[in-house]
């Protein structure tokens, strides 16, 4: 199975370097363009050395997705107000999102259950990404960087070039702390919305972070269907437990139903940013095989996103870097172990 040279991945991460420093970013269209590519190539690609075709429409659908929070009025503005995403007119991304939002309900999960309205969103977003931002993100200075896909299109998808879905997923954690990062700072040094955030406001969670009110409605799921018990340490959960992310979100921003079990608060700052030893990891397979079912209409009522089937992709991706890195797994307390290739035969499909 190929994989790139070392020489080509340090390659790759100079040019996103420089592409995030030195290119032309008026509007933020281009950093979300960015961010869909490395989480695409994490949740449909390989760690080979192959190229990948990818949709406009499956780039469109998490173009939604990041834009979504960040179409709603920014808390504490009165009169209300939405960040702008450019230093001209708000970003018809937003406008579009915003009217779906006006019309129909700021639940995302249930707009996409709307087929017919969840397809004219994408259609609409999808030929935004066409006109402004693709053919524009490989630009530093006035010469074109031509390292991701090439500026083409096969039907109505992108290529992206070999190697670029490896290194996506090889070094995501880096790549999309990068993006987001400069994302905010745009954001921030846009003179109106100066006015807007004040000096000292933190936007991470704004624009990137889980909402809370959600957490809260997958808490009230998890309980119902599973119980009130520790995912990881078994005991009774007497107060209001906490809702962990499975697979952190520090390694992969995942908010989907599957991936959330419930914990005592010590169980889930203990586990921190690690990835849980393989007894977990096949106690979540198991109980995401046996309830999913259950969970995944419990969710729908709620208007709650969920995925099994994608979570399970990100869960593949995550265990593989670890165990390239051979990093260690968290088992309990302050207990960390090593991963074995027994995770392989946990996830197979």
């Amino acid at each position: 199975m190929a994989t790139p040279t070392e020489h080509s991945q340090i390659a790759f991460l100079r040019n996103m370097q420089r592409l995030l420093a030195e290119g032309n970013f008026v509007a933020t269209y281009k950093y979300a363009l960015l961010l869909a590519l490395a989480d695409i190539a994490v949740e449909q690609g390989a760690d080979t050395c192959d190229e990948m075709v990818v949709p406009l429409n499956v780039i469109a659908e998490k173009f939604i997705q990041y834009y979504w929070p960040q179409s709603r009025p920014f808390p504490r503005t009165s009169p209300a107000q939405v960040l702008h995403q450019n230093p001209g007119q708000q970003a018809a991304i937003i406008n579009a999102i915003v009217k779906v939002q006006n019309d129909h309900g700021s639940n995302l999960a249930k707009i996409r259950s709307h087929l017919n309205i969840w397809g004219r969103l994408v259609r609409k977003i999808a030929n935004a990404v066409k006109l402004m931002p693709l053919w524009r993100l490989q630009v530093i200075g006035d010469k074109a960087c031509i390292f991701l896909y090439p500026h083409s299109l096969e039907g109505n998808a992108i290529r992206l070039l070999p190697g670029v879905a490896y290194n996506f997923r090889a070094f995501h954690p880096m790549i999309t702390n990068m993006i987001q990062g400069a994302w905010i700072t745009a954001v921030r040094r846009l003179d109106r919305n100066q006015a807007i955030l004040g000096q000292r406001v933190d936007l991470v969670e704004f624009m990137f972070g889980s909402e809370r009110h959600n957490l809260s409605d997958f808490r009230i799921v998890l309980l119902d269907v599973s119980g009130p018990r520790c995912f990881y340490c078994g005991g009774n959960l007497r107060a209001t437990p906490d809702v962990d992310h499975f697979i952190p979100r520090a390694r992969y921003p995942i908010d989907l139903g599957h991936n959330f079990v419930l914990a005592h608060p010590g169980c889930n700052r203990a586990k921190s940013d690690h990835l849980a030893a393989l007894d977990h990891l096949q106690r979540w397979r198991d109980r995401n095989e046996h309830q999913g079912g259950e969970l995944a209409e419990a969710f729908d009522r709620r208007g709650l996103l969920h995925d099994r089937d994608a979570s399970y992709e990100i869960a593949r991706w995550a265990y593989a870097q670890a165990d390239m890195q051979k990093g260690l797994l968290w088992k309990q307390g302050n207990d960390l172990t090593s991963l074995s290739p027994a995770w392989r035969s946990i996830l197979s499909a």
